[in-house]
């Protein structure tokens, strides 16, 4: 191979990974000040009842955890209409960035997405994110 062939497939290379989707951590600090980097997904439950969804989401990281509960209205566009959590000594409102919710109309409903965990003054300390998943367990 000749040096102008190594450095297009580099380059190919390059643009490959720059363009494959990075998996978002589980819990991110946005200001919290709280190391969560080892904070992972360890618990999700959820029942829907007509067009309510509500989820309960647990992140730990062995010694400390957060709680998440978060209300959807699922009547297109599904959107979260209320939530709050608590955890590494503090607590909020919960803002929803995004979010999936699949029906369930043949099994169990799924939920996934990214939300932003709100101090008392509206100023997000952390953001946590949902695979999209099915809520195989209930509330």
């Amino acid at each position: 191979m000749d040096l102008r062939s190594s450095i297009l497939a580099l380059v190919g290379i390059m643009v490959l990974h720059s363009c494959s989707r990075q998996t978002a951590k589980p819990v991110e600090d946005l200001g919290g000040g709280q190391e969560v980097s080892r904070f992972t997904l360890t618990s999700l439950k959820g029942t829907r009842n007509a067009d309510r969804l509500d989820v309960k989401a647990i992140y730990s990281d062995g010694s400390g955890h957060i709680t998440v509960d978060l209300h959807f209205r699922v009547t297109p566009p599904t959107r979260l209409e209320s939530g709050t959590w608590n955890g590494l000594a503090a607590e909020g409102n919960v803002r929803e960035r995004a979010s999936t919710f699949l029906g369930g109309q043949s099994g169990p409903p799924s939920i996934g997405g990214r939300f932003d965990l709100l101090a008392p003054g509206g100023q997000p300390l952390y953001r946590v994110t949902i695979p999209l998943q099915p809520l195989t367990d209930r509330i």
